[in-house]
């Protein structure tokens, strides 16, 4: 795990505005969709179960749990995220009760969630180890933290850096844009395979490790497939997709799913 810039600040005016580029190619759009449905799919929501959304944003994946039946509460340090989620929860009638906070300083009792979901926001936070002990702190005995998050080591940006030299020739608009594998501004932290697996374990048990997603980030990978019609550029993408799943080092984004290490008394 890597340190970034301004690793003390929390930037509580922080908007999703330059999360989703102008031009979405299937690539980006597969894994947005797989990401939510696999990192949904781990969580496993059911009836009654409490669920914490660690950076929740606009509470979209919040209200996905809902709707399975569990209560969720989405926690959020940036006041226009927290009024964005409430605009969209107006509209869905979803029912995510909000808090404004930061991960590192969890405003729960111990033991109080039955599970808690971490989904691309873990390297936007200045201090991931402590957030990863206050979430082992707020679950119940048993309970469950599924954590999804980008790898800055994967597959397609390793072939990118090395393809970079070719790329900036055939396409040399490209030079002047920011480079897949270099770390976005509002990021603090770059995570990969490793880091976040050593990074977890020191309160976790890992119960489950997957892959999502394959390519991304490699030089007009996106543009290539855009040209494919759409079911043959999906029928590949999901290909690739099952492939990363057995390796998560790899792979676009890491999936982890686990359970606290409980301390003895």
């Amino acid at each position: 795990m890597i340190q970034h810039h301004n690793t003390k600040e929390i930037d509580l005016e922080w908007n999703d505005d330059d999360v989703v580029p102008d031009i979405v190619y299937p690539n980006l759009d597969f894994l947005f969709q797989q990401m939510l449905y696999l990192t949904l799919q781990e969580v496993g929501a059911s009836q009654g179960e409490l669920i914490l959304d660690v950076g929740c944003g606009r509470a979209i994946d919040g209200a996905r749990l809902w709707e399975k039946g569990a209560k969720v509460i989405g926690l959020e340090p940036s006041h226009v995220m927290i009024a964005r989620a409430k605009e969209y929860l107006g509209e869905s009638n979803a029912q995510v009760a909000l808090a404004q906070g930061v991960g590192e300083t969890l405003p729960f009792k111990p033991h109080s969630f039955d599970k808690v979901m971490c989904k691309g926001a873990l390297d936007h936070f200045f201090s991931p180890s402590k957030t990863m002990e206050e979430i082992a702190l707020v679950l119940k005995p048993g309970g469950e933290m599924i954590v999804s998050i980008a790898n800055f080591d994967s597959l397609g940006f390793r072939l990118a850096k090395k393809l970079y030299p070719v790329t900036k020739f055939l396409s040399p608009s490209l030079a002047k844009e920011r480079k897949p594998w270099q770390l976005p501004p509002d990021h603090k932290y770059r995570f990969d395979y490793p880091s976040l697996r050593s990074l977890v374990k020191q309160h976790f048990e890992i119960r489950k490790t997957e892959g999502i997603s394959l390519f991304f980030g490699l030089p007009l990978w996106g543009s290539f497939l855009s040209k494919l019609p759409r079911s043959v550029a999906y029928a590949l993408l999901k290909t690739l997709d099952r492939l990363a799943r057995l390796f998560p080092s790899l792979a676009d984004v890491i999936l982890m799913k686990c359970t606290p290490i409980r301390k003895s008394e």
